[in-house]
């Protein structure tokens, strides 16, 4: 046996693997095996790493192991400290004693009539100022979108409806509705503050679905949270809503009623004074994204590197079912992080790619994205001009699939890719079964999309041989069932020759997006491309 084989035969959980390989032929290079992806489930999903919570001992392990997989695969440590580049978490919690909203002098009732957001970065705040309403909130020039046009909001409060217009594509929408874009959108114009009012019959969160939640903990990070020129950020009801609008040109009623038809929202002093104030509560938690590099063989091409994430962390210890508190995250991301450290020892093993491949283990995906959102914005060395980045998110590997959905294909050049890349291995590429979900902005490719980078993240298709999980049945099963409950474990039927299969489609996209001539770029219609 080769020092080679020597080395992988002693990783965690491969003995057996191992000991078959020693007695058959020696798989072809550049080839996942379902029995690698099996090994990292189980040790990923197994209780002891209880649920590898976001600044949990079980996150730790998780990456240790992952640190201890680059270097069996031989990958150059690609972090600020090694493998490690750290991203600074705060956990948060809103003060109700602090939290304050008066419009021209009279008090409103926390919880009632308002709420406020913590703050990233204030321990208290306030604003004092005029309100001014500024539509939704939005400028998209390519969309003909421009709530601010015309409007003075320096050093003022900016109000705006939660939601977007009518029409939209869903990721598009989800994109522009999401509150860091609104008030990103809301500071270049000068505001102060923001009031965000989710009215009633324009968005699913209403006031009153999300009032009793938003005195609660959250987690950010500084790339995924409100620009520091927002000072304060609150929620108001349709009651105060009506309240804050009595004295401007058009009242709140109307200006619903117009949303609702889908009519262009023009923006208005409302002739109103608004004082706002909050307090928080921080406590700094510290935690790694796990960072592994496979140079590249072109020097011309060695500052674009191709950047494969998938998410290590879970939700921990969760609601109790049948005696079982801990969420493993068997397939959330168990399976994905398998298939990135399999795509990884794959590729070192084969032919060296032109461009360098950057492999990141990333923290916190379940608190919001925020591994992903700090390492896209405060990209390490090793990572370059990012030339794109391929995501790994929750192959649900409980069926035998004939079709994958790529989300991002048609963004970009990455498309074409992902279609012969599936092609390959017998599967189509489908369109997005489910695009009400809006998961092209909902898990960490979306911030790389942020920072300007063409984003492909693939997921197992609804299409498949068996007709108990056809048409969707396997995938919206395990998404109406064990998704973020304990029953994610090792106790489901895992098909790990799925997880290979996906893994070497996934392999196949990122082999040739490393060794094309040109990097990849956004289609000149898409959206994106302009972000």
């Amino acid at each position: 046996m080769s020092v080679r084989n020597t080395l992988i035969c002693a990783a965690v959980l491969a003995v057996s693997a191992c000991s078959a390989n020693s007695q058959q032929p020696a798989l072809p290079s550049l080839e996942v095996a379902p029995g690698a992806i099996e090994a990292h489930i189980r040790f990923l999903a197994d209780d002891m790493m209880e649920g590898r919570e976001a600044g949990s001992r079980g996150y730790q392990l998780a990456a240790n192991y992952v640190e201890a997989q680059y270097r069996l695969i031989g990958l150059e440590p690609g972090g600020l400290e090694g493998y490690r580049a750290a991203v600074p978490l705060q956990t948060l919690t809103p003060l109700p004693e602090h939290a304050g909203l008066s419009i021209d002098g009279a008090a409103m009732v926390p919880g009632d009539d308002f709420v406020v957001s913590a703050h990233p970065v204030h321990d208290r705040s306030s604003v004092e100022g005029a309100a001014v309403f500024a539509g939704y909130g939005l400028v998209a020039p390519g969309l003909g979108l421009n709530d601010y046009d015309g409007l003075d909001l320096q050093g003022r409060v900016a109000v705006v409806l939660a939601g977007t217009p009518a029409g939209l594509p869903s990721d598009v929408a989800a994109h522009l509705n999401s509150v860091l874009t609104k008030t990103e959108f809301a500071a270049r114009a000068g505001a102060a503050g923001v009031i965000i009012i989710p009215a009633e019959g324009l968005t699913r969160w209403s006031f009153r679905r999300m009032a009793p939640m938003a005195g609660r903990p959250s987690m950010t990070t500084a790339a995924a949270a409100a620009p520091d020129q927002i000072r304060v950020i609150a929620y108001i009801s349709d009651e105060t809503a009506t309240r804050l609008f009595a004295n401007a040109p058009q009242d709140f009623a109307s200006v619903v009623e117009a949303a609702r038809n889908g009519e262009r929202l023009s923006g208005f002093d409302l002739g109103a004074d608004i004082v706002l104030s909050q307090g928080t509560a921080r406590v700094t938690i510290h935690d790694d994204n796990v960072v592994g590099v496979l140079p590249g063989s072109d020097p011309a091409l060695a500052g674009e590197a191709v950047i494969v994430t998938a998410h290590l962390d879970h939700t921990g210890v969760c609601r109790p079912m049948e005696d079982d508190s801990i969420c493993n995250g068997a397939l959330d991301n168990a399976s994905g992080i398998s298939v990135m450290l399999e795509t990884a020892r794959a590729l070192a093993a084969g032919p060296r790619p032109a461009r360098p491949v950057v492999f990141i283990a990333l923290a916190a995906e379940e608190k919001g994205l925020l591994g992903a959102a700090h390492i896209a914005s405060n990209p390490t060395p090793a990572m370059g001009r990012m030339a794109a980045n391929v995501n790994l998110d929750m192959p649900v590997i409980l069926y035998e699939f004939n079709d994958v959905i790529a989300f991002g294909a048609e963004h970009s050049t990455l498309g074409p890719v992902a279609d012969a890349a599936a092609a390959g291995r017998g599967v189509r590429l489908s369109p997005d079964p489910i695009p009400e979900q809006s998961l092209f902005v909902r898990s960490d490719h979306y911030y790389f999309v942020r920072a300007g980078v063409p984003s492909l993240f693939l997921m197992t298709g609804f299409s498949s041989p068996d007709e108990a999980n056809d048409e969707g049945r396997g995938f919206l099963g395990f998404l109406g069932g064990n998704y973020h409950q304990p029953g994610d474990d090792l106790t489901q039927p895992l098909r790990f020759d799925q997880g290979a299969k996906f893994a070497n489609i996934n392999l196949a996209i990122i082999e040739a997006i490393a060794n094309a001539r040109d990097a990849p770029r956004w289609n000149s219609d898409s959206f994106f491309a302009g972000e």
